[in-house]
């Protein structure tokens, strides 16, 4: 706010609203794959930190907001709560854009008067919002503030860091599962299905996993959507997955040969990305660049007679499950006390099949906590 010397910000954006009030609005993964990610809530904050979020009247009720469901979604947000009517029988189910925009022009008008500057987030505000900020005129200054957003969410909070812990344990118990499935006789589908399942039974229906499985020939591609490929004797199955809990999501990856132990080629690619992992963490401290974090990983790889790592060497995760700094090889943006990171080294060769592992680390002042604990070895 007072790097932009901004007199008001609105947030739009599902995921940056639950950032600033813990209200998780339109980002329950059910409502999202059903509506879509639709804008149905709005925050400002004043440069005095004072507050107000609108909000359809049917946020507050729906017990599939939250889960459990609770009986007022808004209640860690002490500071003022507008609603609006989101479902009325005789005019419309769904409130969209067009009625919402009169909504959020009676709220916003309460607050802009004699404002000046007003922060909006630029990468996500549709122009209908805009015009409503604007409208009457002697609107005060726009100004686009997601790139400072984004760079807020580098630093992770202790609660934060909670979320990703726990999202990252559903993601090595999911291995566990993956391991045990990955078996002659089945397919890529038939892992996903089984992990899925055991998933949602252990950490409730919204437990769920999502990513690459791509085995044998499709492993040399780096990822993939779960086919009906069926496994061979001596496959590699890459399982480079993601999933969320309490809006934030963890990305790990692990591969497992079918069917047999592992080769000696294989054993030693794995034991090279071990490696790299290890010395990357060695070197991660906060000021540490991206692009220092890919050279040390490539390194290793290279080093071993292997490929240049043909993708990223990892990046951070959040709300999203792939935030910056990212470790590509002209990033200057370096990680800080409090980012949580993923290194995920690979090799993709015909002789070995593709091969990549992924842990994830919480930076400290002094360096750097693995914080994923799933076992690397290929069998």
């Amino acid at each position: 706010m007072k790097e932009k010397n901004l007199d008001l910000a609105i947030i739009s954006n599902p995921k940056h609203i639950f950032y600033f009030t813990g209200f998780s609005s339109n980002l329950n993964m059910a409502l999202t794959l059903m509506k879509g990610p639709r804008l149905t809530s709005f925050l400002s904050i004043d440069n005095a930190g004072r507050a107000s979020l609108l909000l359809g009247k049917g946020e507050i009720s729906n017990p599939w907001i939250e889960q459990p469901p609770v009986k007022n979604p808004v209640e860690p947000f002490d500071e003022e709560v507008v609603t609006y009517v989101d479902y009325n029988l005789n005019e419309r189910m769904i409130t969209y854009a067009d009625i919402l925009s009169t909504e959020f022009q009676k709220w916003a008008k309460k607050q802009r008067s004699g404002l000046r500057r007003v922060g909006i987030e630029d990468w996500h505000l549709p122009e209908i919002f805009r015009a409503a900020l604007l409208s009457g005129g002697g609107g005060p200054e726009l100004v686009g503030i997601s790139k400072n957003l984004l760079a807020m969410r580098k630093t992770k909070g202790l609660d934060e860091i909670e979320n990703l812990t726990e999202a990252t344990k559903m993601l090595d118990f999911a291995y566990k599962i993956a391991q045990k499935n990955s078996r002659l006789g089945k397919t890529e589908l038939d892992v996903y299905r089984r992990m899925n399942y055991k998933t949602f039974e252990k950490f409730g229906p919204f437990g769920w996993i999502t990513g690459d499985h791509a085995s044998g020939e499709r492993s040399l591609e780096v990822g993939g959507w779960a086919s009906d490929r069926k496994f061979k004797k001596g496959d590699t199955i890459i399982l480079d997955l993601q999933t969320s809990h309490n809006n934030y999501w963890s990305d790990l990856c692990r591969t497992f040969v079918i069917g047999r132990k592992p080769s000696g080629k294989q054993e030693k690619v794995a034991a090279t990305l071990a490696k790299a992992i290890d010395r990357a963490q060695e070197m991660m401290k906060p000021g540490t660049k991206g692009k220092e974090i890919y050279s040390t990983v490539n390194d290793e790889i290279t080093k071993a007679g292997y490929p240049k790592l043909s993708h990223h060497a990892g990046h951070s995760i959040g709300l999203d499950d792939q935030e910056p700094p990212w470790f590509i090889p002209n990033s200057e943006d370096s990680i800080e006390e409090g980012s949580v990171v993923v290194v995920e080294p690979g090799v993709y060769a015909k002789e070995a099949g593709g091969i990549r592992l992924e842990d994830a680390f919480v930076i400290t002042k002094k360096g750097s906590e693995r914080i994923s604990t799933y076992p690397r070895a290929l069998a």
